[in-house]
């Protein structure tokens, strides 16, 4: 069991060792998801707009028609 101090500011700092099991990362989100008095938190691993950008635009449209006509 790890042990963290909620700060002034409400935040709390998660062990290094946690940050490493679980793939975090600074920036990265996680969820907070709350059972009867416990909080569990889990990483949210990319989602579809995290991949804005990632393609040119000319491939863009095509990949999207192609997806339109399915």
């Amino acid at each position: 069991m790890y042990t963290s101090t909620i700060s002034s500011k409400g935040q709390i700092t998660i062990p290094a060792k946690i940050r490493k099991q679980l793939g975090l990362n600074p920036n990265d989100k996680v969820a907070l998801i709350f059972r009867g008095n416990e909080i569990i938190l889990k990483p949210i691993k990319g989602t579809i707009k995290d991949l804005r950008g990632s393609i040119a635009p000319r491939k863009t449209r095509k990949i999207l028609k192609k997806s339109e006509n399915r």
